[in-house]
C-alpha cells in the first residue's frame, strides 16, 4: 500500500497496530493439518479440530446432546473440516475473536446462542488457554468473559488470578500488582499497545500516602470495561522498556470482536459490613458493526462506601519511663524500664478510615477493517474521586505513650519473653484524638491508534500512536487534634495483633476535650506520556519473519506537596480551648468504642483558619514543601528474526536504547536541575516446541528497570544530628535484569491443561544509598551553599544513591486447568460440568538493604513486596444457566519497606499471610437476562501489618464483607 507523504505524526496516527494476528490468521486457518478422527461424538470430534488449528471452542451443548458419531482423516483446512463435520447437521458454525462458534442454522434457530455461551466460565478458559498457546511468549491470558465471570471490582483484583502474580489492598479491594515478587514499578502496564501511568495513594501513613512511583493504580477502572489483559513474562525486543518483571497488556473492547449489533447494560447494587449507605454501579456497552465499519461505545459508573477499621501502634521503642511515677511497679521491672530494655508501643490507637468513593470509566473504539488494513482508534478515560475521612483514638502523651510528665502514676505492668510491654495500667494518662479530612481524585484521559497495513504479499506496516493524560490532586487534606485525661489500660495479652485499650472516662463528652493542635497538607502529581511506534514485518515465506522497527516515548511527571503543621498548637498548649460543639459528634463506628469526634472543614471554620495549604503559607511555618519535575526521552531500534517450522520456532532479537532524563527540583526557592544520559542494549533469543499436545519454551534476555522517581527527585540536605550531607546522583544507571524462562505446557481435552514455569533473574545495578568522604571540590554549586555555614571538617561524610547491589530471584509456577461432566457422576446431571483452576508459585530471593541515614550497609534479607508463596484456586460448576464459582485467593507474608525513617524502631516493615475468599451464583434466565449474586471477602480477611523482624503488632485492619446483586441484559 502506497504512503503518501506525511508529518511522523500523522504517519504513526494512520499507521498503527490493532490486530498483528488479523491477516496472518487467514493463512494459517487455510494450511491443511493432518486429522484422524474416528467414530467420536461431534462434540469432540469439533473439540479436536479446534485444537488443531489453536482456537476457542465454544458450542452450546444442547446443539450437540443427540448427535451420532462422526469421523474424519486426512489433510483438511480449518473451514474444509468444519464443513465436513457440520454438513448433516442443522448447524453452521462463525469464526471470530472469540474462537470457533457452534450455533443453528438460521432456519432452525434464530437466536444466536453463541452470545450466551461464551460467556460462561468455561467459554471464558477457552479464550485464556487459546491465547496462551498462541503466544510465542511466556505469558497468560484472561479473557473478557474471564474477567466478567469472578467478582472482581477492578482490574488489580482480575489480575492476581495469574500465577506469580499478587496485589496490594486499599480497604479490601485491590489496588497495584506485583508480578514475581519484584516492586509493583518493575511491572510495565501498556493500554492498547502503549505505556501508561496513574498513581493515587492509601489514606494510611502504614501503608505510605502520597505515592508518586512508576507503577499503575489498576483500582482507577472496572473490569467490564476491557477485553483482555495478557500478562507478559519474559521480554522481547517489541516490547516498550521499563518491565523488568514482565508487562501486563491491556486491551479495551473492540467491534470487531463481535460483529454485529450488540448491546449489554448492566446495574449493581451492593451492601458492605461495616460501610453505610448501599453501593451500586452501572454499566453499558454498545456496539456495531457494518461493513468495513465498526463502532462501541462503554461506561460505567459506581459509587461506593467503604471503612476499614483496625488497630494500630506508632511502631515500638526502647525508651525511659521519663515524667511517670513507676514506684508500685516490681523492682525487676522498673529498673529494666529505667535502663531502656524493654520495648513500649507507642500510639497503642484505635482507628476507622471511611472513603466514599465514585467511579467513572468511558471508552470508545472506531475501527475499520478489510483484507489489507486494519486500523482503530480508541479512547478511554476514569476517574476516581474520593471523600475520606479518618479518625483515631489513642494515648497521646509522652513519646506518644499514655505519660503526661510528673502526673502519670503506672500501676501494673506485664513483660513478655520479648521484654515487650504487653499489658500496662496508667492513672491521669494523656488521651487525644486525630480527625482527617481529605478530598482526592485521580483522572486519567488516553488517545490511542493502532493500524495494520499488507503492503504486499510479503511486508506489513505496523504502528501505534498515542497519548496519555493522568493526575492525582489532594486539594484538601486536614487533621484536628483533641487532648484529655484519663486512667487507661493497654492489654496484647488477650488478642496480640489487636490490642484491647480501655479509659476509665466517658469520651463522648464534649466537656472532657480540649483543642490541641491543627493541620494542613495539599498535593498534586501528573503524568504525560507521547507514544510512537512503527515496525516493518517481513515475510518472506512461511517459516520466516522478520520485524524491525523504531518507537520513541516522551514521559513527564511532576509533583508539589506542601506540609503545615501544629498550627496553634503552643498557643493552645497553655490554654484550655473549648471544642466547638458545632463541629464534634459522638462517634461508635468503631467496634471497641466509641468516642466524640470532630469534623474537620467545621473546625477550621469555628477558628478561622482556612482550609487551603496554600493560603496558610504566608501565615505558619511550612514544615515540608516539594516542587519537581522528570522528563524522561527514550529513543530506541529494535530487530528481531523469527523462524518456524511444523513444531519448531525460533526467536532471536535485539533492542537498542538512548534514554535521556532531565530532573528540576524547586528547593528553597533555587531551581536546581541535571540530566543524565544512558544506552542499553536489550538482547534476546527464545525457542518453541510444538509436540502433539504439548509446548516447550525457552526464553534468555536482558530487561531494565528505571529508578524510582523519588530518588532522582530527592532534595539536597544536611542533617546535623548524623552529620551528613545528602544528595542525589546525577549519574544513575536503570537496573539491569538478565533472565532466564522455562514453560511446559500441556494441553489435554476440552478446557483441560497443566502448565510449569521455571524461571531466574540476575538482577545488577540496583540503587542503594551508600556514603563516600566528603570531597568539598567536587560538590555542586548548590551542595556548597547547603554547608556553607558548616565547618567541613565536622561532616562525616555524603550519602547519596548509587548503582551498587544486585539481587538473585528463581521460582517456579504452575497452573492446571481440569473439568468433568457431571454426568460421569450423577447421570441425571448431563447439562452440567464440574471445574477446577489451580494457580501457584513459589519464589525466592534476597537484597542487601542499607541504612539512608548513614549510607552503612545492613543485612541481607527478602526483596520488598516478594510472598514466597502465592496460591489462588477456583471450583465451578456450570451448567446451561446455573453456574457457582467459589474462588480461595492466598498470599504469604512479605516484607513491605526497610526504611530509614523508622529504623530506630524496626528493622523492617512487612505484612502477614492473608487468604480471601470469594463466590458468584449466576442464573442465565435466556438468551438476553442474567442474574448474579456475588461475595467478596467472605473471610473478613485481617491484613496485618508488622512492625520489625520479630513480627510486632503495627496495624491490624479488617474491611468487611461486601455482597452484591446484578441484573445484566444482553441485546
Amino acid at each position: 500500500m502506497a504512503l503518501k507523504h506525511l508529518g511522523w505524526r500523522a504517519g504513526l496516527f494512520a499507521l498503527s497496530l490493532a490486530n498483528s494476528e488479523a491477516i496472518a490468521n487467514v493463512n494459517h486457518d487455510n494450511v491443511p493439518q493432518y486429522l484422524h478422527i474416528q467414530e467420536v461424538t461431534l462434540d469432540k470430534a469439533l473439540q479436536h479440530v479446534a485444537e488443531r488449528f489453536a482456537y476457542a471452542y465454544v458450542a452450546n451443548p444442547k446443539l450437540l446432546s443427540h448427535s451420532d458419531t462422526v469421523s474424519l482423516n486426512g489433510n483438511y483446512g480449518l473451514h474444509e473440516a468444519l464443513a465436513y463435520l457440520l454438513k448433516a447437521t442443522p448447524l453452521t458454525y462463525i469464526i471470530n475473536d472469540q474462537g470457533i462458534v457452534i450455533k443453528a442454522k438460521p432456519a432452525v434457530e434464530a437466536t444466536a446462542i453463541e452470545e450466551v455461551r461464551v460467556k460462561g466460565i468455561r467459554g471464558s478458559l477457552n479464550l485464556s488457554r487459546k491465547g496462551k498457546r498462541e503466544s510465542k511468549a511466556i505469558s497468560d491470558v484472561i479473557a473478557a468473559q474471564d474477567i466478567a465471570a469472578y467478582p472482581d471490582r477492578n482490574l488489580a483484583e482480575s489480575l492476581q488470578r495469574i500465577s506469580g502474580m499478587s496485589i496490594t489492598r486499599e480497604a479490601g479491594e485491590g489496588r497495584q500488582i506485583i508480578l514475581r515478587g519484584l516492586n509493583p514499578d518493575f511491572t510495565l502496564v501498556t493500554l492498547n499497545g502503549m505505556p501508561v501511568l496513574a498513581n493515587n495513594d492509601s489514606p494510611m501513613d502504614s501503608r505510605t500516602q502520597r505515592d508518586r512511583d512508576r507503577s499503575f493504580d489498576l483500582n482507577l477502572f472496572t473490569s467490564d470495561l476491557f477485553n483482555q489483559i495478557q500478562v507478559l513474562k519474559s521480554y522481547s525486543p517489541t516490547l516498550p522498556s521499563g518491565g523488568m518483571a514482565g508487562v501486563a497488556a491491556l486491551s479495551t473492547a473492540r467491534p470487531f470482536a463481535t460483529p454485529g449489533v450488540h448491546a449489554t447494560f448492566t446495574q449493581q447494587v451492593g451492601a458492605n459490613q461495616y460501610a453505610n449507605g448501599v453501593s451500586s454501579r452501572s454499566s453499558a456497552v454498545v456496539s456495531a458493526t457494518k461493513g468495513n465499519w465498526g463502532g462501541l461505545f462503554s461506561i460505567s459508573y459506581g459509587a461506593r462506601n467503604s471503612q476499614e477499621q483496625g488497630a494500630n501502634t506508632f511502631r515500638w521503642r526502647q525508651i525511659p519511663p521519663d515524667g511517670a511515677d513507676i514506684s508500685l511497679l516490681d523492682d525487676d521491672i522498673a529498673a529494666a524500664w529505667e535502663a531502656q530494655t524493654l520495648w513500649i508501643p507507642r500510639g497503642n490507637r484505635y482507628s476507622v478510615w471511611r472513603s466514599d468513593m465514585r467511579r467513572l470509566g468511558a471508552g470508545a473504539a472506531l475501527e475499520y477493517k478489510d483484507t489489507h488494513s486494519h486500523i482503530t482508534l480508541d479512547w478511554i478515560y476514569g476517574k476516581l474521586a474520593s471523600t475520606r475521612q479518618e479518625n483515631h483514638l489513642y494515648p497521646r502523651g509522652f513519646n506518644s505513650t499514655p505519660i503526661i510528665e510528673d502526673k502519670t502514676l503506672v500501676t501494673a505492668l506485664e513483660v513478655n519473653e520479648q521484654n515487650e510491654l504487653v499489658f500496662g495500667k496508667f492513672e491521669n494518662a494523656r488521651v487525644g484524638t486525630e480527625n482527617r479530612y481529605q478530598q482526592v481524585a485521580t483522572r486519567f484521559e488516553q488517545w490511542v491508534v493502532n493500524s495494520e497495513n499488507a503492503l504486499s504479499n510479503t511486508w506489513r506496516g505496523l504502528g501505534v500512536f498515542g497519548v496519555q493524560q493522568a493526575s492525582y490532586d489532594m486539594p484538601t487534606s486536614i487533621r484536628a487534634y483533641m487532648r484529655g485525661e484519663s486512667d487507661v489500660t493497654l492489654d496484647y495479652t488477650q488478642d496480640y495483633y489487636f490490642a484491647d485499650i480501655r479509659y476509665a472516662d466517658d469520651l463522648t463528652q464534649g466537656g472532657f476535650w480540649q483543642m490541641n493542635e491543627l493541620d494542613a497538607e495539599q498535593y498534586g502529581s501528573s503524568s504525560h506520556f507521547v507514544y510512537g511506534k512503527y515496525t516493518l514485518e517481513y515475510q518472506p515465506s512461511s517459516h520466516s519473519v522478520w520485524q524491525m522497527g523504531m518507537d520513541r516515548v516522551h514521559f513527564e511527571s511532576k509533583t508539589n506537596y506542601l506540609d503545615i503543621q501544629d498550627m496553634l498548637k503552643e498557643e493552645w498548649k497553655t490554654t484550655a480551648v473549648e471544642v466547638p460543639l458545632n463541629a464534634s459528634y459522638g462517634f461508635s463506628a468503631h467496634p471497641k468504642l466509641s468516642w466524640l469526634a470532630l469534623r474537620p472543614r467545621a473546625v477550621f471554620e469555628a477558628f478561622d483558619v482556612s482550609t487551603s495549604a496554600q493560603a496558610l503559607a504566608s501565615s505558619f511555618e511550612i514544615d515540608r514543601q516539594e516542587d519537581n519535575t522528570v522528563k524522561e526521552i527514550r529513543t530506541s531500534a529494535f530487530v528481531q528474526h523469527q523462524w518456524q517450522s511444523n513444531r519448531w520456532t525460533f526467536l532471536a532479537g535485539i533492542r537498542s536504547e538512548v534514554d535521556e532524563t532531565h530532573v528540576q527540583v524547586v528547593q528553597d526557592d533555587i531551581k536546581r536541575s541535571y540530566t543524565m544520559n544512558n544506552f542499553i542494549w536489550l538482547p534476546h533469543v527464545a525457542a518453541n516446541l510444538r509436540l502433539h499436545e504439548s509446548v516447550y519454551r525457552l526464553s534468555v534476555s536482558q530487561s531494565v528497570g528505571y529508578p524510582q522517581l523519588d530518588t532522582l527527585t530527592s532534595q539536597v540536605v544536611y542533617n546535623p544530628l548524623t552529620q551528613m550531607l545528602y544528595s542525589p546522583n546525577e549519574n544513575l544507571s536503570p537496573f539491569t535484569a538478565y533472565n532466564i524462562d522455562l514453560s511446559v505446557e500441556r494441553y489435554l481435552a476440552g478446557v483441560n491443561r497443566v502448565s510449569t514455569n521455571v524461571f531466574a533473574k540476575l538482577i545488577d545495578d540496583i540503587v542503594v544509598s551508600q556514603r563516600a568522604a566528603l570531597n568539598i571540590d567536587s560538590l555542586s554549586a548548590y551542595e556548597q551553599f547547603i554547608i556553607a555555614d558548616i565547618d567541613p571538617d565536622t561532616i562525616r561524610g555524603k550519602v547519596t544513591p548509587q548503582n551498587a547491589e544486585e539481587a538473585f530471584i528463581y521460582g517456579i509456577e504452575g497452573t492446571l486447568q481440569w473439568e468433568m461432566p457431571v454426568a460421569e457422576v450423577l447421570p441425571l446431571a448431563s447439562p452440567y460440568h464440574l471445574g477446577l483452576v489451580i494457580n501457584a508459585s513459589y519464589t525466592q530471593g534476597d537484597v542487601r538493604y542499607y541504612n539512608e541515614n548513614t549510607g552503612k550497609a545492613l543485612e541481607r534479607k527478602a526483596l520488598p513486596y516478594l510472598s514466597p508463596w502465592l496460591a489462588n484456586v477456583t471450583g465451578y460448576i456450570e451448567g446451561y444457566a446455573l453456574s457457582l464459582r467459589v474462588s480461595a485467593t492466598y498470599r504469604d507474608s512479605y516484607i513491605a519497606r526497610v526504611d530509614s525513617n523508622t529504623l530506630t524502631d524496626e528493622d523492617e516493615t512487612g505484612f502477614e499471610p492473608s487468604l480471601y475468599l470469594d463466590a458468584v451464583f449466576a442464573y442465565q434466565m435466556d438468551d438476553h437476562w442474567e442474574w448474579r449474586i456475588e461475595a467478596t471477602n467472605l473471610t473478613n480477611e485481617r491484613e496485618i501489618q508488622y512492625s520489625n523482624s520479630n513480627h510486632r503488632p503495627y496495624n491490624t485492619t479488617v474491611s468487611g464483607r461486601n455482597y452484591t446483586l446484578s441484573l445484566s441484559y444482553r441485546l
